[in-house]
């Protein structure tokens, strides 16, 4: 599973989002990190293909299945309840 993490330099609320995730996947090998950087054309185009409108915005996601889409900054415990709730579904 990816967690991946839509995010802009401008964005106050995109570094801690970053943070919370990469604490998740280091302490989870089933989970993998993806920063999507909407500052360059690369990160736009990705963004726009699955409909971003806010920064920071969560996804987790098998593949290109989009599993669950968190917009905002989501509160540490209520990131890794979606994860574990996700993996035992996967599992």
């Amino acid at each position: 599973m990816t967690l991946r993490v839509f995010t802009h330099p401008a964005c106050s609320e995109c570094a801690p989002a970053v943070e919370m995730a990469w604490k998740l996947t280091e302490s989870n090998d089933d989970l993998n990190l993806e920063t999507v950087k909407l500052e360059n054309k690369t990160g736009l185009s990705k963004a726009q293909e699955v409909g971003i409108k806010t920064i920071p915005t969560l996804i987790f996601c098998e593949g290109e299945e989009e599993l669950k889409r968190i917009i905002g900054l989501p509160e540490a415990i209520q990131l890794e309840k979606d994860f574990l709730e996700l993996n035992q579904i996967k599992h």
